[in-house]
């Protein structure tokens, strides 16, 4: 698909972060497309562009109206229409529902959800109707299945696949498309390794977890963002597309099961 964005104008929200953001980036910017990252310092921003010849950068924090109107509007001086959305801006939290605190719920909230949607909105309003766009949300496995102390984040994602929908209902007759990612674990750069015992979490999430037993690369994320943005995927909208290796597609692996045999066995003897 080399090319399938060529001279396309797309924005990438969080464009700065070493692991799913670069992935994004750099298959946006392999297919051709003119990308305009986003990001919280100008250093972050400016670090980005120098890695793609061509970029334009905005500072900014999503969760802003005001941050997001001027960043829009900066990105349209730069490159002119912007013809992509990536809302992949977003934080994590981890810990119990009940012990989160009213300013930990609003951040998460504020950035993942309020987010998204004051990027969208403001692309929404800038885009022409004669050009079509698309827009591609950055959701998880969370929104439908999770674990212990990520209720919030889950219920934030869930709400962003919700969203992708709404939007793409409001949006279609316009001739915009609305998708969301759902990526699994992605390690944030497996060249560097990890930290010992999550290099051991991350082997036997791999091996055992997963249905293929593959590490989920940054860029394939970005090359699922690719699709969903590129005119390949031109009647395709209101969908999530799943990058998770098959870690949702199962209720247990198989060393589950054949444990569970094996102690049923033993019981009755």
């Amino acid at each position: 698909m080399t090319g399938s964005l060529a001279g396309r104008a797309v924005l990438v929200t969080g464009a700065t972060g070493p692991g799913i953001a670069s992935g994004i980036c750099s298959a946006l910017a392999a297919a051709g497309a003119r990308l305009v990252v986003n990001g919280l310092t100008a250093d972050e921003v400016g670090a980005t562009v120098a890695r793609h010849p061509g970029a334009v950068g905005v500072v900014g924090d999503v969760s802003r109206p005001e941050d997001v109107a001027r960043m829009v509007d900066e990105a349209a001086a730069q490159v002119g229409q912007l013809a992509g959305l990536v809302n992949n801006a977003g934080i994590g939290l981890r810990t119990p529902f009940f012990d989160a605190d009213e300013e930990q719920f609003d951040r998460v909230l504020g950035v993942d959800l309020r987010g998204v949607w004051l990027v969208s909105r403001a692309f929404a309003r800038q885009c022409d109707p004669a050009l079509p766009g698309a827009i591609v949300n950055v959701s998880s496995v969370h929104a439908r299945s999770t674990i212990a102390g990520y209720g919030i984040y889950a219920g934030a994602k869930a709400a962003v696949e919700g969203f992708t929908r709404g939007c793409a209902v409001d949006l279609g007759p316009r001739g915009v498309r609305c998708n969301a990612i759902a990526p699994g674990y992605v390690p944030v750069d497996p060249a560097l390794g990890e930290r010992a015992h999550a290099s051991d979490w991350i082997d036997r999430h791999t091996r055992e977890e997963q249905v293929l037993p593959r590490l989920i690369e940054p860029v394939d994320c970005g090359w699922a963002v690719r699709f969903l943005l590129s005119d390949e995927s031109r009647c395709i909208t209101g969908q999530v597309l799943t990058v998770d290796a098959g870690l949702t597609a199962r209720l247990y692996n198989g060393e589950t099961t054949a444990r569970t045999h094996a102690d049923r066995s033993g019981a009755r003897s």
